[in-house]
């Protein structure tokens, strides 16, 4: 595979995880601000977010457990006013770029619930066909970056930031080892 191919697709991986899957069927997550936020409903909409549209039971429960960091750490107030939940305390279906506060709290409610490592390299397993050596993968990017690189990538890409070193180095780490884990 081209390096270039290897650079975009680690990134939209990186990406795909940082936001989801963009898909919701509406809720909002939620501690309890004010009178039209559900918390049960804002739950739901974000997992069904993180989950995507065909979840497995690995993505139902990672979708589960990513909602209820988000919300405790979260108000709907907050998720409303970056962009997360609509007026109506729905959650859209594709969120803008988050504002630093919580695209730090997104990033750090993702990576307790999912193992980026492992969805690394799962996406690269599936773009690649299966001609990608998956162990050799995932141990060349534990190396290479840190969770604390992870992390900053992560809220970097979710705030729009896509020209962060930390989403640069994130993407150079995945392209490197995708080409040395390429058979």
């Amino acid at each position: 595979m081209p390096r270039m191919q290897v650079l975009v697709t680690g990134l939209v991986i990186g990406l795909g995880l940082a936001l989801g899957a963009c898909q919701s069927d509406g809720g909002d997550p939620g501690a309890g601000s004010g009178p039209d936020a559900d918390p049960a409903a804002i739950r739901s909409g974000l997992a069904s977010l993180f989950a995507g549209d065909h979840p497995g039971p690995r993505e139902t429960a990672e979708g589960t457990c990513f909602a209820e960091k988000l919300t405790a750490a979260v108000t709907p107030g907050e998720l409303r006013s970056a962009g997360v939940l609509d007026a109506s305390y729905d959650v859209v279906a594709e969120p803008p770029p988050l504002p630093e506060d919580v695209a730090r709290h997104w990033a750090d409610a993702q990576l307790a619930c999912a193992d980026f490592v492992e969805a690394s390299t799962r996406a690269q397993v599936k773009v690649t066909k299966g001609d990608l050596d998956a162990r050799a993968y995932a141990s060349c990017l534990r190396r290479r970056l840190t969770d604390d690189e992870i992390r900053a990538a992560v809220a970097a890409s979710l705030g729009g930031d896509f020209d962060a070193p930390e989403v640069a180095a994130l993407s150079a780490a995945q392209a490197d080892c995708a080409q040395g884990a390429a058979p």
